[in-house]
């Protein structure tokens, strides 16, 4: 019997293979890379509760440094957190020891880790901000810090990072007050409508995900 000789792929046949490998694959990568920044930023989301409940379990208005509540983060860190504007002094991480300061209102990124990173980010603000009665007459306003005094006080802290690796475009900017407020994010714009935030809730002002 005539032996039959075994056919290969064509090479017509192995580029349209390639062709739907790139396909998928620049679907698949651009959802996963955004997938991996967001899982980031539960970071900011699981610091800033805690320095919430560490303020409210306070019933006097307290020194302005951050640690009074009890807040350190874990170390790598890939957010900077605020609690005044500009930071009087940064618990510094850079090197393998933290380096705590008596006046630190803020804490540094964990640039011991993360080498390409800046020292702090640069927060950014949310576009408009309507605090309930109480905060607006101790002051708060758009910018991290304690405002009001005695046991009349409230509080905003910010959380600057960057979560998609691009560390030179505006920084992925999550906040949390003792207030009930009306936000308006800076991006994704919501066409100027604020959005209701709970006092306590870590609200994103600019996405590092979806912006830049």
């Amino acid at each position: 019997m005539p032996r039959q000789s075994s056919r290969g792929f064509t090479l017509i046949e192995l580029m349209i293979v390639v062709a739907i490998i790139g396909i998928l694959a620049a679907i698949a990568i651009p959802n996963f890379l955004r997938f991996q920044a967001r899982a980031r930023q539960s970071e900011a989301n699981s610091n800033l509760k805690t320095l919430f409940t560490g303020f409210r379990t306070l019933s006097k208005r307290p020194n302005p440094e951050i640690r009074v509540p009890g807040f350190s983060p874990e170390r790598g860190n890939r957010y900077s957190y605020h609690m005044n504007d500009p930071c009087t002094t940064v618990e510094d991480r850079t090197t393998v020891n933290i380096v705590q300061n008596p006046n630190d209102d803020c804490v540094g990124v964990d640039t011991f880790k993360f080498t390409s990173f800046p020292p702090t980010f640069t927060w950014v603000s949310p576009l408009s901000a309507t605090w309930n009665t109480k905060a607006t007459q101790n002051g708060l306003a758009m910018s991290p810090g304690l405002r009001g005094t005695g046991e009349n006080w409230d509080f905003l802290g910010f959380a600057a990072g960057d979560v998609d690796n691009t560390p030179t475009d505006s920084a992925d900017t999550w906040l949390v007050s003792s207030s009930d407020g009306q936000l308006t994010p800076a991006c994704p714009t919501t066409g100027g409508v604020a959005e209701n935030v709970a006092a306590g809730e870590p609200f994103n002002v600019n996405n590092d995900v979806n912006c830049d």
